[in-house]
């Protein structure tokens, strides 16, 4: 009977409306002449919410009549509304609970309809998940990951990604600039994505946030085994434009620029970037060698080298992403990545042999030069679907990537003339080739059946194809007498292919705890071909019913929510790493006169469990993450070093991998963050953790083993100055970490930021990077065969520079502004081109 009453009511108010204004030609449009307005507070404070959405709905379905942003004093208004009709008013902000009223617009009384002061209350849970902090934090800690905003470390402007993980708790750098997670080598995502893009390559200024997942669930690849470091992209979605420009300089010929432009009008969101940056770093470093008799234990000889290295860096990174609502619940996203650059390096190697008296019999120079560029493009599509029910989504995205690369190699060997043996002067060439494309499609859904039990589930298919080729020709004596060298040179493809599926349920059980369980399985295939040798290795999982174990991943979380801000979490995964290209592949890879590298054809994956309990408590002025992780490993992938058995090559170091028998490592790892006096925020960071690995190093040999502790410990001093000055301290201790038949050197260095805002729009910066010129990366092996100590630094101390000027305007109707004093220049009112019919 209502609607029967609320359909009459319409017609008498429809026949109303016809009968004042005398009736309506068919051929013209709603006036809209509705306008809702009202004043957005926080229920508790009564402050005002600012910048909190306010969209406007058709009240029948998801159309979007019209939005604004609450203003500084938490007025609002939205007009151009159809001027008769039923609409749904939604207000929602980051920390409070959505907010939705039906309004009815009828005229003539109730056309401007006044909300009134509309009271926003918090959402205990999403806070729990958030700073308390009004600020954004530089380290947000939660239970399953831990966030890294970008944003708040002075110290990257005009950086890096390698510069960022530098500085996030838990995280190292070694001296190739790749990261490492408690360890353990990580995946690297952009915007929950596996990359093909190196952290070197990534601005450090387009970069929003980095999430740090250390033991992920199986919705991520069963690969990730390191974890994963998920750099999230910056993407604003604020109505208007806004944008900024960067400029940097430093010593080492450090210097680069940035811009970027956001635009968003209504269904529409555009976003461009374009920034480059060059580096020069000058490195020096040295080996040091022992020759052993493997029988007696003594000095045979030396081998002593001193590396100077220059290294030149160039990089240019573009994006494009178009972003479609289609409406309120579907919008699909196109987006282009674009990468270029360009490596030159030089190392001069110094290096002489002595006997065991230390008296030089070989004293030479040979000069390494590199010239490498490379062009990547990475193409993808996104759509994602929500429903009514909080939570429930489906995502499907595609992805191409596709990456070119060239280099070439000059390798020139000679003796130095107070060298008492002359050695003929000895050219190497190398010229390379590669390229590969990459093909990803995902599809993910998650479906919450009630408020604690959920259903997720997906697949994902993956396929890369490369192919590289590398002609190396050599010369003895002439430098024009080149002879193809057909060992060296070689010509492989890789066919790499991953298909997968998972299912996750989460649902509270006993005690209070909520438990997550899943399973993943992954179909994979690998196949590396020397074309020109013809020779490949493959592998193939599940190859037959004996295998369908080694494809099937489990995770199980189990967490539980206690009083007083605090969290209890236990889990635990199976992970796999399969061995690569290069790793299988028995072809000579040189590095210099005493090394070279050769794949390990009998090499299998190696297979992780990994287990972690977390704790984490939050206090008003900050939190304490504590986490015990342990990991075992079956048959470990190990890089190891052996005197090369060619009697005629000696002092000659063979370096290859092996499968150790297994592993076990556990440590614990803490992060406590802590606000003094409103001023000072402190984030100390410290994992000590326990290796112990045994495995053949040569088969004729005895099994060896190691077994040690090592910790690492990080901190970040922030201090707020008066006139919006902002000094930045950070420090790094690395101890040094066991490895088979050695360890590794420690590692500390120091940097320090200065910032200064002036008003909203400019932003200087000065860092100092290693303040007093320390980090440094080395190792020390103590072999059966020889005693070995190596020091190698990616850059040195540098100072930097950096100006940022941002400009924006929020503004939900940019472009619909132009578009209505055009309609009033036409005679036709105000249009804004929506559809109410539909």
């Amino acid at each position: 009977m209502k609607r029967l009453y609320t359909a009459l009511l319409l017609c008498f108010f429809s026949l109303m409306l016809n009968a004042q204004f005398g009736g309506m030609p068919k051929n013209m449009k709603d006036p809209k002449l509705g306008r809702v307005y009202g004043r957005v507070i926080d229920a508790k404070t009564k402050l005002p919410v600012e910048y909190a959405s306010v969209q406007v709905l058709w009240f029948s379905k998801d159309s979007l009549l019209g939005g604004t942003l609450v203003k500084s004093n938490g007025d609002f208004a939205v007009d151009g509304l159809p001027s008769f009709g039923q609409v749904r008013v939604r207000i929602q902000f980051i920390g409070y609970k959505t907010y939705n009223n039906k309004v009815y617009i009828v005229p003539p009384d109730k056309i401007d309809q006044d909300l009134g002061d509309i009271k926003l209350e918090t959402d205990e849970k999403v806070l729990n998940e958030v700073e308390v902090t009004a600020e954004k934090s530089a380290v947000v800690l939660s239970i399953d990951k831990r966030t890294y905003n970008v944003d708040k470390d002075l110290s990257v402007k005009g950086g890096t990604a390698v510069d960022v993980m530098k500085n996030i708790p838990g995280v190292t750098v070694d001296a190739d600039g790749n990261a490492q997670l408690r360890n353990q080598a990580p995946t690297i995502y952009v915007d929950g994505r596996p990359t093909t893009l190196t952290l070197q390559q990534i601005p450090a200024d387009q970069i929003d946030r980095v999430e740090i997942i250390t033991n992920p669930s199986v919705k991520y690849d069963a690969s990730a085994t390191g974890g994963i470091l998920n750099v999230v992209m910056k993407k604003n979605m604020k109505p208007g434009y806004n944008g900024m420009l960067m400029a940097y300089i430093g010593t080492g010929d450090r210097y680069g620029g940035m811009g970027n432009l956001n635009v968003k009008e209504g269904k529409w969101n555009f976003s461009m970037m374009y920034s480059y940056n060059q580096a020069i770093n000058n490195n020096q470093g040295y080996t040091r060698r022992t020759q052993l008799d493997y029988n007696t234990g003594n000095t045979t000889g030396y081998f002593n080298q001193d590396n100077l290295t220059r290294m030149l860096n160039q990089f240019n990174f573009g994006r494009f992403g178009i972003d479609y609502n289609i409406n309120n619940r579907n919008t699909i996203t196109i987006s282009e990545m674009v990468v270029g650059g360009k490596f030159n390096t030089r190392d001069l190697q110094t290096y002489n042999l002595q006997d065991s008296s230390k008296v030089t019999f070989v004293d030479g120079t040979q000069v390494n030069d590199q010239h490498a560029q490379f062009k990547n493009f990475t193409t993808q599509i996104l759509y994602k679907k929500t429903w009514p029910k909080a939570g429930q989504e489906l995502t499907i995205d595609a992805n191409h990537n596709y990456t070119d690369s060239d280099n070439g190699y000059l390798f020139t060997a000679t003796s130095n003339s107070n060298s008492p043996i002359y050695i003929t002067p000895s050219y190497q060439k190398n010229i390379g080739y590669s390229n590969s494309n990459q093909y990803v499609f995902q599809l993910d859904y998650v479906n919450p059946l009630n408020d604690v039990r959920k259903l997720e589930y997906g697949i994902k298919a993956y396929y890369k194809k490369s192919d590289s080729q590398n002609n190396t020709s050599r010369a003895t004596g002439n430098e024009d007498s080149y002879v193809h060298d057909s060992i060296m040179s070689n010509h492989y493809m890789i066919d790499d292919m991953v298909n997968a599926a998972y299912i996750n349920f989460s649902d509270r059980a006993f005690w209070g705890f909520n438990y997550q369980a899943g399973l993943r399985f992954e179909q994979s295939y690998y196949k590396g071909t020397i074309v020109d040798k013809k020779q490949s290795f493959s592998y193939s999982y599940p190859s037959s019913g004996n295998d369908i174990m080694k494809s099937l991943f489990p995770g199980i979380y189990l967490s539980k929510k206690m009083k007083k801000n605090q969290e209890f979490q236990i889990n635990f995964s199976r992970k796999i790493n399969r061995p690569n290209f290069f790793q299988l592949m028995p072809f000579v890879m040189f590095a210099d006169k005493q090394n070279y590298r050769i794949g390990n054809p009998q090499l299998k994956p190696e297979f992780k469990n990994i287990a972690e309990v977390n704790y984490n408590k939050i206090f008003s002025k900050g939190s304490y993450l504590a986490s015990g992780y342990f990991r075992y490993e079956e048959q470990p992938i190990t890089d190891v070093a052996y005197p090369d058995p060619d009697p005629t090559k000696t002092g000659v170091l063979v370096n290859t991998t092996i499968n150790g028998k297994n592993s076990i490592r556990y440590g614990l790892e803490n992060t406590f963050k802590w606000t003094f006096f409103k001023n000072l925020d402190v984030t100390l960071n410290a994992n000590v953790f326990y290796i112990y690995i045994k495995g053949l190093v040569v088969a004729s040999q005895p099994e060896v083993k190691a077994e040690g502790y090592a910790y690492n410990a990080k901190a970040v001093l922030s201090y707020k100055f008066p006139k919006q000055f902002t000094l930045q301290v950070n420090g790094n201790y690395e101890s040094p970490k066991i490895l088979l038949l050695g360890y590794s050197k420690p590692i500390y260095s120091m940097d320090v930021s200065l910032n200064k805002m002036i008003g909203t729009k400019w932003i200087f910066n000065a860092t100092l990077s290693d303040a007093f010129n320390t980090r440094r990366m080395g190792t020390h092996y103590d072999t059966p065969y020889y005693i070995q100590d190596l020091s190698r630094r990616r850059e040195t101390r540098y100072v930097r520079f950096t100006v940022t000027y941002l400009f924006g305007k929020m503004d939900a109707s940019i472009f619909k502004r132009g578009k209505q004093m055009k309609g009033m220049g036409d005679g036709q009112g105000s249009q804004d081109g929506l559809d109410f019919g539909k």
